[in-house]
């Protein structure tokens, strides 16, 4: 049962917009943490930059 709902949770949620924006959100996290690591807390992080031409609502 539980898989069951897991599986229909992921093609519920499997829509172009939904697996963007989670795709963008954990690049940024991704690299804002990188950023932080590597400059030892000071500084703004890492960039975000968004290659993928991708439309942003």
């Amino acid at each position: 049962m539980k898989y069951l709902l897991l599986l229909a949770t992921v093609f519920a949620l499997n829509s172009c917009n939904t697996s963007i924006g989670i795709y963008r959100d954990t690049k940024a996290a991704f690299l804002w943490t990188k950023g932080k690591i590597q400059s030892n807390g000071g500084g703004s992080g890492g960039g975000y930059e968004d290659d993928y031409g991708a439309p942003v609502y």
